[in-house]
This record gives structure tokens, sequence and C-alpha cells, in this order.
């Protein structure tokens, strides 16, 4: 589909495209703000997310245990049921513990960041596919990332969680008002 033909009424099943780009550029605005209010708070961004994060983790837990007892006869119901069992268990003490679970998820992200570093450095230099050095560059950073997390731990996990959390919003509101701008430039040109 050529962005000649993209229209604002694609995305909201026939609203008028100022309707459309009205709401996006809403969500965009709130996105950039929470995620600039994310990163200077960052602490407590921390914690609110590994708080949320087990919250929703206990609610899942739990209807998955309701949902279990509803198909009991299933050959695998006491996996399910432990299943959501542990769900439950780690969402209750990430909501109890929160510092705690968030210096678990910070170290867990730490070896992540270096392991799929390693793994997109090496393979993109094997491979070498177009621009494979943005892929290559990409994965030092990640690495990079991963080692600077380690090395900073337990402090990292203070503010890690709350400055991921709030770049990703920032990214997100930026890629909405982006959006937004597509938009009208597309249906100015129609116009």
């Amino acid at each position: 589909m050529s962005s000649q033909t993209m229209t604002a009424s694609m995305f909201a099943g026939g609203e008028s495209e100022g309707h459309v780009r009205g709401w996006m550029i809403f969500a965009g605005t709130a996105m950039l703000a929470l995620g600039t209010a994310a990163m200077i708070y960052a602490m407590t961004a921390t914690i609110a997310s590994v708080v949320l994060f087990g919250w929703l983790l206990m609610l899942a837990g739990g209807v998955q245990i309701v949902h279990a007892f509803q198909v009991r006869t299933w050959s695998g119901f006491f996996l399910y049921l432990l299943d959501g069992i542990v769900r439950a268990t780690v969402g209750t003490l990430l909501v109890v513990y929160p510092g705690a679970g968030a210096q678990a998820i910070t170290l867990v992200l730490s070896f992540y960041f270096v392991a799929s570093g390693l793994f997109r450095t090496v393979a993109s230099s094997i491979l070498q596919l177009p621009k494979w050095g943005w892929a290559v560059a990409s994965g030092l950073l990640s690495i990079t990332l991963g080692v600077l997390l380690a090395m900073q731990f337990p402090t990292s996990a203070e503010w890690f969680i709350g400055f991921a959390v709030g770049l990703d919003l920032i990214f997100s509101g930026w890629a909405l008002l982006m959006l937004a701008s597509a938009v009208k430039k597309v249906s100015d040109a129609l116009s």
C-alpha cells in the first residue's frame, strides 16, 4: 500500500482523521510526559513497576488456579495448577518485597543483555546481512549495558527499571506523534 492511499480511517474504522490525530497527539504527549516523569523519578517508577507487575502476576495466577479446577479432568491439570500457584506466589512476593523484586529483575536483565548482545554481535558478524554494522553496534551496546548493570548491582536495581520504562514511554510517545504528523501530511496531500 502506498503512503498516498493511507488515510486516518484505516486506523479507526471510518472516524475523521482529525479525531484520530487528536487522540494520537493526546496519547503521544501523555506518554512523553509520563516517560519523562518516570526517568526523573526512576526509583519511584521502579518500585511502582515492580508492584504493578506483581499484581498482574497475582491476578493471572489466581485466574489460572480457578481455571485449573474448571478443567480438572484434563491430563495436564496438576502442571497447569502448579504454574498458576507459582505465578500467584511470585506476584505476591513482588508486591510484598518490591525492592528485592527490583534487584532480581535487574540482575536477570543484566545477564539477558549480555547474552543477547553476544548472540547478536556474533551472529551479525558471521551472517553479514546488509547494514550488519548496525546490528553489531546494537549488540555491543547491549553487552555494555548488561556489564554496567552488573558492575553497579545492587545500586542499579534502584533506578534501572524506572529508567527503562520511562525511556520506552518516551520513544513510544514520540512514535505516536510522528505517526500523527504522517497522517496529517498524507491527508493534506490527498485534499
